[in-house]
């Protein structure tokens, strides 16, 4: 009962990439058209693309972004300028090439794009099936394929906590026997970085569960700390990324420059509050109890470096990432060697343990930041309780 562990790469893709090929951290990339021009992809290693998969990313199909412009499956390049109405008739096309480009790149699998709505819209299916499902299972009946297929299936929270909605969406993909996997992400609205709200956490896992009990593989994009509890679910495969951006999914990284954002304050990702704290604060709670920051943290060459330089680093230096992925994956694999049972029992451990140490940090009179400060580990418990009361005997 596995969980493996994959890279959302984004911008500065090459953190990621060093950190798989030369720390051995992840089972593979899932790499990003939208950061990545097409030749950066092409000159990877045969050996790291045979165990990674390719995201077309079809979410926003009249994005104007230019590195997506160098693809000539992506719609807006394809159909020389999208609408929905002309796309139809160049669907297909879209498609052949989509599916020529990802298997002459020989990844690991073949990824069927999908478009993103925010809303629930009554044609959600039918939208998707003419966009991209119909014309790229018709491209590959054509074709003698020895690689599983994935659909892509972008939602929202508001989708799968609505009953019908959601049977509605399980229907359609179960409906589709050439179909081995989902690539899943669930689109959360949220005021702080880590998800609050117990009910979005709670249908997560019961229409993760939903997809696992049809037989199908799953794979869950661009999550944050939060991949840690999907983990009840069984054997899945979760998500690490640098930036919010690959942490938690939003449609403005088709719209906007990534210079045109002012960069966040640095953070470090802390193993035993289960989340990110600004490096300052992470020093300071150092400094005042060397104990506690050793019960918290677990020490990597990158982190000490972060920590020991004479300046706070920029959030866009990559020694707080690479720490990350690395804590962070021994969290995954202290997991995923578990029964579902254990898995619920360890998850249940951390989270009680990360009470006791906000109110170890807050008894020494350090003050986190709002997005900091562990105001999720009360509703994530919950949420695992409610879940565990009625899937986990």
């Amino acid at each position: 009962m596995t969980i493996k562990l994959y890279h959302q790469v984004g911008h500065n893709a090459n953190w990621n990439i060093d950190s798989f090929q030369d720390d051995n951290i992840g089972d593979g990339l899932i790499l990003s058209p939208v950061h990545q021009p097409i030749n950066q992809i092409e000159k990877l290693s045969s050996e790291t693309k045979g165990c990674s998969f390719f995201d077309p990313q079809f979410y926003l199909p009249n994005s104007q972004k230019s590195k997506l412009q160098t693809y000539d499956f992506f719609p807006e390049v394809v159909s020389g300028g999208f609408s929905t109405i002309d796309f139809s008739a160049s669907a297909h096309e879209s498609a052949e090439r989509c599916i020529a480009f990802q298997l002459g790149q020989n990844f690991d699998r073949v990824i069927i794009p999908a478009r993103f709505y925010d809303q629930m819209i009554p044609n959600y299916v039918e939208q998707q099936e003419a966009y991209t499902v119909s014309p790229f299972l018709q491209c590959l009946k054509e074709i003698d394929l020895n690689k599983p297929v994935y659909m892509t299936l972008p939602v929202t929270d508001h989708m799968i906590k609505n009953t019908s909605y959601r049977s509605m969406i399980l229907n359609w993909v179960t409906s589709h026997p050439e179909v081995d996997g989902v690539y899943v992400f669930v689109d959360i609205e949220r005021r702080r970085k880590q998800i609050q709200d117990i009910d979005s956490i709670f249908e997560m896992l019961r229409f993760l569960a939903d997809l696992k009990k049809a037989d199908l593989d799953v794979v869950i994009g661009y999550s944050n700390t939060e991949s840690l509890l999907f983990g009840l679910v069984g054997e899945i495969s979760v998500t690490c990324g640098t930036f919010e951006n690959t942490r938690m999914f939003s449609i403005d990284k088709f719209l906007e420059s990534d210079d045109s954002r002012r960069g966040p304050r640095a953070k470090m990702y802390i193993p035993g509050l289960l989340n990110w704290v600004r490096i300052n604060e992470a020093k300071e709670i150092k400094s005042v109890s060397s104990a506690l920051w050793a019960d918290i943290y677990q020490p990597t060459i990158y982190g000490d470096l972060a920590m020991s330089a004479s300046k706070e680093p920029a959030f866009n230096q990559p020694n707080l990432y690479k720490d990350y992925f690395i804590n962070f994956s021994k969290q995954i694999c202290e997991l995923s060697s578990c029964s579902e049972i254990e898995r619920y029992e360890l998850l249940r451990s951390w989270l009680k343990s990360a009470q006791d140490f906000y109110n170890k940090i807050e008894s020494e009179r350090i003050d986190l930041d709002l997005h900091s400060n562990g105001d999720h580990i009360n509703p994530w418990l919950s949420a695992i309780n409610k879940y565990a009361r009625e899937h986990i005997s």
